[in-house]
């Protein structure tokens, strides 16, 4: 799926509504996918992969985790590494920590940056491209940005 829109029209929370409306109705399986609320109401800026987890882990520990659609957010620093052979590894585990719900992309148009020969970009969006035909009925995946830049 594809949101687009400017800054502050809802796109995240219109893709957290749309993932629950997809796993509600099975269209997207959690077979033993973990669900845990993330990133949901507890801080209102925008996390990282590696602070959704700390996040995650804190919440088990004290007990407050509850069951929850998974959503995980991601954005370039995310997905691209900076060195050759690490991008497909960062794409593929992150699809993995997003089976049995959503994979929101922010600002995915920056995922590859045009005109610079961006090869570590390119593999990012072909792995990305690769884990969604194969885990097609285990996760959504949205990308998110502004309508000319997509």
């Amino acid at each position: 799926m594809r949101f687009v829109g400017n800054p502050g029209t809802g796109k995240t929370v219109v893709a957290r509504l749309v993932g629950e409306l997809l796993l509600e109705m099975g269209a997207v399986r959690k077979d033993s996918a973990e669900a845990w609320a993330s990133n949901r109401c507890k801080n209102k800026q925008p996390k990282n992969l590696a602070m959704q987890q700390q996040e995650i882990n804190q919440m088990k520990k004290k007990g407050e985790a509850k069951a929850d659609i998974i959503f995980i957010e991601a954005s370039r620093a995310d997905l691209v590494a900076g060195h050759s052979g690490q991008t497909a590894p960062r794409v593929i585990n992150t699809v993995k920590q997003a089976l049995g719900g959503v994979l929101f992309i922010d600002e995915a148009y920056s995922l590859v940056r045009h005109g610079v020969g961006d090869s570590f970009g390119l593999e990012a969006v072909d792995t990305l491209i690769k884990e969604m035909e194969d885990k097609r009925a285990q996760v959504v995946v949205i990308l998110a940005g502004y309508e000319k830049e997509m």
